[in-house]
This record gives C-alpha cells, sequence and structure tokens, in this order.
C-alpha cells in the first residue's frame, strides 16, 4: 500500500521531470541514483534516501501520496527543463507547489532552493528565467552540451561525475543554509492549478518530438510570475 513516509526523514532535494516512459526516463534514474549516492555521502545520511524522484510514474497517473508527501518537504526543487517538461501539467502543478511553499519562506534568498537543470539546449519561458541557474563550478561541458549529452555521451563520463558531485554539495550547502517552508495542506493533484499556462496543440507535438523548441513555445507559455522576476540569477 502506497502511503506517506511518516519514517525517512525529509528529503532534501525533489526532482520533477516529464516522464516518457523511454530511453530518457532510464537516463533520470542514473542521474537521480547518483545524486542521491552523493548528497547522502556529503549530509551523511546512512541507509536512506537523501533525496525523492519518482521513477516508476507511469504517464497519466495522478500523484501518489509519496509524491505529494516528499513535494510538500523536501528542501530544494531540481525540475529537469525540457520543452515537453513546459508542456506537461503535472510538472506545472508540481512546480506551483513548490513556489508557494518559497513564497511563504521568511528565510533571504530561497530562489536559490529551486535549481533548474536544462536536460537540452532550449529557449527558457518567463516563468523559469528568475531561477536561471548558471555556475561554472557545474562545469564548462554542461553549459555547452546539458544534461541529457553529459550522461549519454561516454566521453563526457569524468565530465558527468564532477558535475554530479558539485551539484550534490550545492544541494547540501542549500539545505544547511535556509529552510524552506512546509506545506501547509497536503495537496491533491487536482487541487492544484499548474503554473505553466496550457500548450497549443501544435507546440505540444514539437515538444513531444524532443526538439529544442522555437521561441515561439516559450512565449505560448504562461508569463506570470509565480516570485519577483525581477531577482537575479545566482552567480558565481
Amino acid at each position: 500500500m502506497d502511503q506517506y513516509d511518516t519514517v525517512r526523514q525529509p528529503p532534501l532535494f525533489f526532482i520533477s521531470y516529464a516522464h516518457d516512459s523511454g530511453e530518457d526516463d532510464k537516463h533520470v534514474q542514473r542521474f537521480y541514483q547518483d545524486l542521491d549516492h552523493d548528497v547522502s555521502m556529503f549530509a551523511a545520511r546512512r541507509n536512506t534516501s537523501a533525496g525523492f524522484c519518482d521513477v516508476a510514474f507511469e504517464l497519466g497517473e495522478r500523484w501518489s501520496p509519496s509524491l505529494i508527501n516528499n513535494l510538500s518537504t523536501a528542501q530544494v526543487f531540481i525540475p529537469i527543463l525540457s520543452p515537453v517538461y513546459f508542456a506537461s501539467q503535472g510538472c506545472g502543478r508540481e512546480w506551483a507547489v513548490f513556489a508557494s511553499r518559497l513564497a511563504r519562506s521568511r528565510a533571504p534568498d530561497t530562489t536559490s532552493s529551486l535549481i533548474p537543470l536544462l536536460w537540452v539546449p532550449m529557449e527558457l519561458p518567463p516563468i523559469a528565467q528568475p531561477y536561471q541557474y548558471r555556475e561554472t563550478a557545474f562545469g564548462t561541458v554542461y553549459e555547452e552540451v546539458k544534461l541529457r549529452s553529459l550522461i549519454r555521451e561516454g566521453r563526457h563520463v569524468d565530465h558527468y561525475q564532477s558535475f554530479v558531485q558539485r551539484l550534490a554539495q550545492r544541494i547540501v550547502d542549500r539545505c544547511r543554509s535556509t529552510k524552506v517552508a512546509e506545506a501547509e495542506d497536503r495537496p491533491g493533484f487536482d487541487d492544484v492549478e499548474s503554473a505553466f499556462a496550457p500548450v497549443p496543440h501544435h507546440i505540444g507535438a514539437e515538444a513531444r518530438g524532443g526538439s529544442a523548441g522555437p521561441p515561439a513555445a516559450a512565449r505560448a507559455l504562461d508569463s506570470r510570475p509565480i516570485l519577483n522576476p525581477f531577482l537575479p540569477s545566482e552567480e558565481s
């Protein structure tokens, strides 16, 4: 039976991504496992996961109680951005829940607790731009090819391992320095309005095809920011 996680500690991070029931799901699962290992090491967590990623999620499913509980308590939100991510109402709902938690948090600089990662090169829609996360510590190869190629291409294995370690360190640092408020309630899937506007059918088709997405796709997305759109990006 699927129940709320009441015994394990709240997750330090939550990975949000658009499932495709294909090869990319396997790549994300590998990335989650590698990141979870490194975060657990830096945070000295033993015999328990440090993060959450619903790798067993099936397309068309609603949120499980476990997903809801972890989304409501995780301290760092890591959306894996792609054109299809912004075409997903489920991902938009996950974003909305965490953004509402950031809005309730009194600690300064909580926006740094949302760390977007680019799955493929693309133009970010307005809602993601306040959180654009570029840091030289993540490496120039990630900046050039983005996460999907970093995982898939064997010639990048050293850069990938370094990227995961540095990201893990950043997650643990954020958790130690900033407290994100827990969600007041445990929202159901249908209780949350997506942070993303519905994407026109022709754009959704392009996104499902895995293209980098034209500027029109970004313009079609909801430009209403959940938080202050003028917050600076965190850069080194």
